[in-house]
């Protein structure tokens, strides 16, 4: 009975083991299909996806530990960063003396950069609740936001890629940054981007509601900007 207990919780361990590896590579690819939504591409449709199927992942795995939420983050930030900072080993190129710091731009970078996803994946993993996805939604925007802020502050800023430069070519939309600024835009940005993983992850009234009130918060960011745009295009030119 022993030994048949000690092989079921062997096979147990193996199996979740199995399992977080897989996540840890969905999370991974997550991360690097996010990063085509910055510039040059600009494909930020994709965020919808990405940032969706991110949260319902890591909400599926609430139970988990924190170091667990820790290395998910950690592995998003490093798919992101690994893929997107591409322009720093390639600025390298031009000079011969340059060339052996290659492999630290490509490792090392995204490689610390990852850190604060780690970090605010563990403080949404912390103050995470069952009273409401889109209650934990507005958590994981404001935690991975203000990481996104300590990340352009901190030792002198690495502001680079933040989500919000993901409409950098729509102009209408980020016409508030002027009002509430960057990272408060990119706070709501990636509350849109999740929002729709309330339509797989619950049916309750508060979090239909609280689906409603961002897609209106997003009416109102986009005819905002339109109404500045064609403020400034119907000035008078001297």
């Amino acid at each position: 009975m022993r030994v048949k207990f000690l092989i079921k919780l062997r096979f147990n361990l193996i199996f979740k083991k199995k399992n977080k590896f897989l996540y840890s590579l969905y999370i991974f690819f997550y991360g690097v299909i996010t990063s085509f939504s910055l510039p040059p591409y600009n494909y930020w449709f994709v965020n919808f996806l990405t940032f969706s199927l991110l949260f319902i992942l890591i909400l599926k795995n609430k139970n988990e530990n924190s170091k667990t939420f820790f290395l998910f983050g950690y592995v998003f930030g490093f798919g992101y960063f690994l893929s997107n900072m591409y322009w720093i080993p390639l600025s390298l190129l031009y000079d011969d003396n340059f060339k052996i710091l290659i492999p630290i731009a490509i490792i090392l970078i995204p490689s610390f950069l990852s850190l604060f996803y780690a970090f605010a994946f563990l403080v949404f993993k912390i103050f995470l609740n069952s009273r409401g996805i889109f209650s934990n939604i507005l958590l994981f925007s404001i935690s991975l936001s203000f990481f996104e802020f300590i990340r352009g502050s901190i030792l002198s800023g690495f502001p680079w890629n933040l989500f919000a430069y993901s409409f950098i070519e729509n102009i209408k939309f980020i016409q508030i940054t002027s009002v509430i600024g960057i990272y408060s835009f990119n706070t709501i940005l990636i509350t849109i981007f999740i929002i729709p993983s309330i339509i797989y992850l619950s049916k309750k009234k508060n979090d239909i509601i609280g689906f409603i009130i961002i897609i209106l918060i997003s009416l109102f960011v986009y005819i905002y900007g339109g109404i500045k745009v064609n403020k400034f295009k119907n000035l008078k030119v001297e």
